[in-house]
C-alpha cells in the first residue's frame, strides 16, 4: 500500500512540476500563454481561457498532492 502511494505521489509531483512550469506569471503578461514570454521579439497570443483552465487544474493536483503526501506519512508511520 505504502509503495503505491508513494508512486502516485511521484506522479502528481511530476505533474505538478510540469504545470507550474507551463504557467504564465505576472510579470510575463501578454506571453504565450505557456511561460515562455517573447519569442523572437513577438508574443505569440494565448488560446482563452486556457490560463483560467491551467489555474484550476494546478489548484487540484496541489490539493490532491497535499492529501496523498498526507496518507504516506500516516501509512509510514504505521509501518
Amino acid at each position: 500500500m505504502l509503495t503505491f502511494l508513494v508512486i502516485v505521489q511521484v506522479l502528481f509531483s511530476i505533474g505538478l512540476i510540469a504545470l507550474t512550469a507551463v504557467t504564465t506569471t505576472k510579470s510575463e503578461q501578454g506571453g504565450s500563454g505557456f511561460g515562455w514570454g517573447t519569442i523572437g521579439g513577438k508574443t505569440s497570443t494565448s488560446i482563452a481561457g486556457l490560463e483560467d483552465q491551467l489555474e484550476r487544474v494546478t489548484m487540484y493536483v496541489s490539493v490532491a498532492f497535499l492529501i496523498i503526501s498526507s496518507l504516506v506519512g500516516i501509512v509510514g508511520l504505521r509501518s
